[in-house]
């Protein structure tokens, strides 16, 4: 008897294991969205600062972070590189141009000098 006991013990302990671990079944439910929407959402796209990034707080899940929260911020900063590296692009091709440098890929291309 003490055995049949101690093997329920182990099955509840071990279905609510992978209850909770999401392996049985679809898992948890979605947590609800208890916090406002990320705070670059009020930021211009390539306004971003070192400061914001600072001030950033994901909500944790049970497994982790809220993954549909880190997809946004990680697009979110792709979208700044980029816009970023539009300005760089613009601003050394103006410095190529005022220096009367080829453009980039021409005969007798050297980098520029920040100098």
């Amino acid at each position: 008897m003490g055995i049949l006991f101690l093997l329920v013990g182990v099955a509840v302990i071990g279905g609510a294991a992978l209850l909770i671990s999401g392996r049985w079944r679809d898992g948890l439910p979605e947590a609800p969205r208890d916090a406002p929407a990320a705070p670059l959402a009020q930021v211009p796209v390539g306004r971003v600062g070192s400061q914001a990034l600072d001030e950033i707080m994901l909500d944790q899940a049970v497994r982790g972070y809220r993954m549909d929260e880190v997809d946004g911020l990680i697009d979110r900063l792709g979208e700044e590189i980029a816009v970023r590296d539009q300005e760089i692009a613009a601003r050394d091709e103006e410095l190529r141009r005022l220096r009367g440098n080829p453009p980039p890929g021409a005969a007798g291309d050297a980098p520029l000098d920040p100098a």
